[in-house]
């Protein structure tokens, strides 16, 4: 029998999504305030900017430039935003992030 969760009002196959979840489970967390973060701009393609080297000849550093992550588990978006559902969330390295959702339902203890 399949098994389904609900995530952000859609459902789910946890089959779909228990790689992702077992590998949440195995980082630390830390919830904050999603800002924007310095990207590398070539020839139309745009990636997130983690101090790694680059030509500048070919390569632009855009300070700001990356202007939003994905949920590990569902995708969803986490970008600069007053409300909490898509401002917030969990980051184990400013790179990686949970939506808060998420962290409720498969990572935070359980009472």
């Amino acid at each position: 029998m399949t098994e389904y969760v609900t995530i952000h009002g859609g459902k789910w196959k946890l089959d779909d999504i228990q790689e992702s979840v077992d590998w949440v489970l195995e980082q630390q967390w830390k919830k904050q305030k999603w800002i924007a973060r310095a990207a590398l701009v070539s020839e139309g393609s745009t990636s997130d900017y983690a101090g790694q080297k680059y030509n500048p000849e070919y390569t632009e550093l855009v300070e700001g430039g990356w202007s939003h992550d994905h949920c590990e588990i569902c995708w969803w978006s986490i970008h600069e935003d007053d409300e909490p559902e898509y401002g917030e969330g969990y980051t184990s390295d400013g790179h990686k992030w949970v939506c808060t959702e998420c962290f409720n339902q498969f990572i935070a203890p359980k009472a």
